[in-house]
């Protein structure tokens, strides 16, 4: 009878460790599984696209100070920071990306401005000086079949605080296309106090740019260049407002090929950036390339 008992006991207790073995293990993969970035499904003209924080594929830094120059871009192409001097960010959130459409802008095939994306395919890389490194390709097609969109992103320059992006886009369609758009754009604060609401805007037929004054908050005064590189390609610059950019309204210009266009220079507030190439009508087969650099001025 008594060792009948101390068997049972024994078997009680082997299960509970078991148990509880389990236990630990379920609550570890679940912990782990809240540290994955999370995903959704945005059910596009294109098909389903999953929608994913990006992840950094190379980054570049050098200097300090005033000489300082940090650059990052994600798995999807996008700049995830640019900072020169040393402590001023200029890109917010990530919230950097591209655009193309047909059709003079009617058409979106795809759109990714960092957080929000739709229509765009798995990326694909090339990265010949190792992984983390720049030059960094990166290749994405539309989901829809109609375009194949290459990215290389040269090493930075240290000396003149830029970096250049060749882009290269190319009809997959079979067919012609017409009024193709090619957009770059992005959220960008610059300066530290406050960082939203204290930029100044202006364009350029060739650049746009964001500063703060020498007499403004903000000490040292800095600021950030997008400037289109291929000038015989037809383009357009224009700065906007943040709160068409990210969604106030209904139709958020971060997800399509124009945005509104106030006259500049703008009295200090919050901005986004927007450079425009024209690319007009592309055969089945046809690839056009512009290049555009961003730079601390």
């Amino acid at each position: 009878m008594r060792r009948t008992i101390l068997l049972l006991a024994t078997m009680a207790l082997a299960l509970l460790l078991v148990g509880g073995v389990a236990a630990s293990k379920q609550r570890q993969e679940q912990s782990t599984a809240s540290q994955s970035p999370t995903t959704t499904t945005d059910k596009s003209s294109s098909g389903d696209v999953t929608i994913q924080s990006t992840a950094v594929k190379a980054s570049f830094t050098n200097g300090s100070g005033v000489n300082f120059l940090h650059v990052a871009v994600s798995d999807h192409g996008n700049l995830t920071s640019f900072e020169s001097p040393a402590s001023q960010e200029a890109v917010f959130a990530g919230s950097e990306g591209y655009v193309v459409c047909t059709g003079g802008g009617a058409t979106v095939h795809g759109h990714d401005t960092g957080s929000v994306e739709a229509g765009f395919g798995t990326p694909t890389f090339a990265q010949p000086n190792g992984a983390g490194t720049f030059p960094l390709t990166v290749t994405r097609n539309t989901t829809g079949g109609a375009f194949q969109l290459k990215q290389v992103w040269a090493k930075p320059d240290a000396i003149e605080k830029d970096v250049t992006l060749t882009m290269t886009l190319k009809n997959i369609s079979g067919a012609t296309l017409s009024g193709v758009e090619l957009t770059r754009t992005g959220d960008f604060d610059v300066g530290s106090y406050p960082r939203n609401s204290v930029d100044r805007g202006a364009t350029t037929l060739d650049s746009t740019w964001l500063w703060d004054d020498q007499d403004s908050f903000d000490s040292p005064a800095v600021g950030l260049m997008l400037t289109a590189l291929t000038f015989g390609t037809l383009h357009d610059t224009s700065v906007e407002p943040h709160s068409y950019w990210a969604g106030a309204t209904s139709d958020p210009t971060r997800d399509n090929c124009y945005g509104v266009s106030p006259n500049t220079p703008l009295a200090p507030d919050d901005y986004a950036l927007r450079m425009i190439y024209h690319l007009g009508n592309m055969s089945a087969g046809q690839s056009k390339t512009v290049k555009i650099g961003y730079g601390r001025m």
